[in-house]
């Protein structure tokens, strides 16, 4: 398998050529966090009343659509 990085000696390429590429040798595997999804909570609320706003919106407007072009 090849080394996908460039030479050291290469001309830089892209748009901001003072940009480089820089690899932490520090870091391993054991470092990670923890995900997000363990600590997050979400206080539970009432039924969307939202959704059905919109939906009714929706076909009294298809409604009135309807009745204006055939009447």
């Amino acid at each position: 398998m090849s080394d996908p990085s460039p030479p050291q000696d290469s001309a830089p390429e892209g748009l901001n050529p003072e940009l480089k590429r820089e690899h932490d040798a520090s870091y391993t595997e054991d470092q990670h966090g923890s995900t997000p999804l363990d600590t997050i909570s979400v206080p539970r609320q009432g039924p969307a009343v939202w959704p059905v706003i919109w939906a009714v919106a929706a076909v009294a407007l298809v409604a009135i659509t309807l009745f204006l072009v055939l009447a």
